[in-house]
């Protein structure tokens, strides 16, 4: 590997100079990572899982609720239910809670609001697509067990974004829950208000005696794996390009072009999909660097850029080396060259 890193180093177009090695005490590249996902809510409340006095017209109310900070909560165990959350479960009603994701957005601690479809009968099925970045990795969820006094369903904080790395798919079992806000005990209890509230608690005994209504499955459409953040490029100046959230001690490759585009090789333990044209019969030729990433996940290289770049629009992203189909990819960055 070492003569490889070699060549590609010796590699470097006109397009761009060496100025600089590799640091091995790299800058941190405070990039937030995005990621798309799908969730899929299969409801599998019925009279056969849950025979006990199962109601008629069984259904669940829209999903609800949003990506967040890990430190932060909208509902848990052991927790006094807020307003939106004894409104979704007592009525099915998604408004007061919206408010509180909103207003927990305007103060910097959630990042999206999250809303879905109903299940109109259950069983059923129901699937949202959603966005998250890794400053904001934690998703709640929810929905209420209709009809019911305060059931609900749902997944408090689950964090899709962990050590360095967005999760593939991940199903959760979903048990009933009870909001402590109503004390009727029969899916069609007429309402009657528990003051003070008791704390949300697992319905283990009747009527669902814990077998689970269903799952959440959350899976991974697209994402950025590593951050790539670059300096201004000003023409005849030296700028420094940095990688970060990568695999410690693990090769990565910086590319440039001059043109978006779909690139996707395999070689040896190489795998790779670049959203930039990448010439495959040369691609040292479009090589900036390659080298490994430090002990904390980061790289950094400088380069000289020259003066014949000026005006030029260019086209940046990373990729560390793993064999397929883990490709890992950075974000894409487009500079116009100063």
């Amino acid at each position: 590997m070492k003569s490889q890193l070699h060549l590609l180093t010796l590699a470097l177009t006109a397009g761009f100079a060496t100025a600089g090695a590799t640091s091995a005490h790299a800058q941190s590249c405070d990039y937030s990572l995005n990621a798309t996902y799908q969730v899929t809510f299969d409801a599998a409340w019925s009279q056969q899982n849950h025979p006990t006095d199962f109601p008629g017209n069984p259904h669940f109310s829209g999903l609800i609720g949003g990506t967040h900070q890990s430190s932060h909560t909208f509902w848990e165990l052991g927790a006094l239910a807020s307003p939106g959350i004894e409104s979704m479960a007592e009525t099915g009603s998604n408004t007061s809670l919206t408010s509180e994701v909103n207003s927990a957005i305007s103060n910097g601690t959630a990042e999206f609001l999250l809303s879905g479809g109903s299940i109109g009968t259950s069983p059923g099925s129901v699937s949202m697509t959603f966005s998250v970045t890794s400053d904001f990795p934690a998703v709640t969820l929810v929905s209420m067990i209709a009809p019911s006094p305060d059931w609900f369903v749902g997944v408090d904080g689950l964090e899709l974004f962990q050590n360095g790395a967005w999760a593939d798919q991940v199903v959760i079992d979903l048990a009933a829950y009870d909001s402590g806000t109503d004390s009727g005990t029969q899916y069609t209890s007429a309402n009657s208000d528990t003051n003070p509230a008791d704390p949300i608690f697992e319905i283990t005994g009747y009527p669902f005696f814990g077998v689970s209504l269903g799952t959440f499955t959350f899976t991974k459409i697209s994402s950025e794996d590593i951050g790539l953040c670059v300096d201004p490029l000003i023409s005849g100046q030296s700028a420094t390009f940095r990688v970060a959230h990568g695999t410690p001690q693990e090769n990565v490759v910086l590319m440039w072009s001059t043109s978006l585009g779909s690139t996707v090789a395999s070689s040896g333990s190489w795998c790779v999909d670049f959203g930039i044209d990448v010439a495959l019969g040369n691609p040292l030729a479009q090589s900036l660097a390659l080298g490994p990433f430090d002990t904390n996940g980061d790289f950094q290289v400088t380069r000289q850029v020259p003066p014949s770049a000026s005006g030029l629009t260019i086209y940046l992203q990373a990729a560390e080396q793993n064999a397929c189909p883990d490709a890992r990819m950075s974000n894409i960055v487009t500079q116009v060259v100063q």
